[in-house]
C-alpha cells in the first residue's frame, strides 16, 4: 500500500507514518507492505491560515493537487494525505477575542475524502495579533518569540506552548487518525449514510 503525503517536513512525515503503523491492522494491511511518498506540495492559501474553513482549504488543496500529481506521473497510490495547521479565534464575552492552534489531515482514498482535526490549544495575544493583524506567518513569530529557528520543523507551536507535552507531530498524529475513521471503521459509517435523519 502506498501513502503519498503532501509535505516534505519531518512531524507531518513522521506523523503519518506513525499513524499508518498503528492503523495498519484495522485497515488490514501489513505494515511490512506500507510504503511512504513525500512531496513538497504547496497548500494554496496564506502560510499561516487563520481560520477553520482556510486551514481545511489548505489540507484538501494539498491533497489533491498531490493526487493530480501523482496521477500525471501515472503512481499507484492508495492514500493521499494532506495536513495543514492554523489558528482560528472565537469570541469570548469576557474577554473578547480568544485565538487557537490547530491542526487538520485531508484523507483521499478511491473517490472518498475525509478530514480530522486535533484538539487545539490557546495561543497567547502576543503570538496571535501579528499573525491575524500584522500578516507575519506563526513560523517567524514562534521562532523570534522562543529565540530558536525553524521551530516548525521539530517540535512546533505545539511543542514550545504545552512544553513538548503536546509536539507538532502528536497534533498531526490525533487529525490524522479521526480522518482515518471512516476508512477502518467503514460499516459504522456506512450503515449511517443509509439510516434516516430522525424527526425526517
Amino acid at each position: 500500500m502506498v501513502v503519498a503525503i503532501a509535505s516534505t517536513r519531518k512531524p507531518k512525515v513522521d506523523a503519518v507514518k506513525a499513524v499508518f503503523g498503528r492503523l495498519a491492522p484495522r485497515l488490514r494491511v501489513a505494515v511490512s507492505n506500507l510504503k511512504f511518498l513525500d512531496f513538497d506540495i504547496a497548500s494554496g492559501v496564506e502560510e499561516t491560515p487563520t481560520s477553520l474553513e482556510r486551514i481545511m482549504q489548505g489540507a484538501r488543496l494539498r491533497g489533491v493537487n498531490l493526487r493530480n500529481h501523482c496521477h500525471e506521473q501515472s503512481r499507484e497510490i492508495a492514500f493521499v494525505i494532506g495536513l495543514e495547521g492554523g489558528l482560528f479565534s472565537v469570541n469570548d464575552p469576557s474577554v473578547g477575542r480568544r485565538t487557537f492552534l490547530q491542526s487538520w489531515a485531508y484523507v483521499a482514498n478511491d473517490g472518498q475524502e475525509s478530514f480530522g482535526a486535533s484538539g487545539a490549544i490557546l495561543v497567547p495575544q502576543s503570538i496571535a495579533e501579528p499573525v491575524l493583524d500584522g500578516n507575519q506567518s506563526l513560523s517567524e513569530v514562534i521562532d523570534r518569540t522562543a529565540e530558536q529557528k525553524d521551530i516548525r520543523s521539530k517540535q512546533g507551536t505545539w511543542g514550545i506552548l504545552s512544553q513538548d507535552v503536546t509536539t507538532r507531530q502528536a497534533s498531526f498524529e490525533v487529525a490524522l487518525t479521526n480522518a482515518l475513521a471512516p476508512f477502518y471503521n467503514p460499516a459504522f459509517y456506512r450503515a449511517q449514510e443509509r439510516s434516516p435523519i430522525p424527526g425526517e
